[in-house]
């Protein structure tokens, strides 16, 4: 289970739970279209990684 925690534009702190890698990075996505901020993704194993970099590590392919 992955976990996407962010802060939303009236401050309030948040977290939503995410099955798999891809649900996880488009939440980060949606969350920062509706001005989230902090957004970090916790993987299983607990370690926590800011959206940019776990966006990184899952090396999507745009084509």
């Amino acid at each position: 289970m992955f976990t996407v925690k962010g802060v939303d534009p009236s401050g309030r702190a948040m977290s939503f739970a995410c099955g798999t890698d891809e649900q996880a990075m488009e939440k980060t996505w949606e969350l920062q279209r509706r001005g989230f901020r902090d957004i970090v993704v916790v993987e299983p194993g607990g370690r926590e990684v800011a959206a940019a970099a776990f966006e990184r590590s899952l090396d999507i392919d745009w084509d």
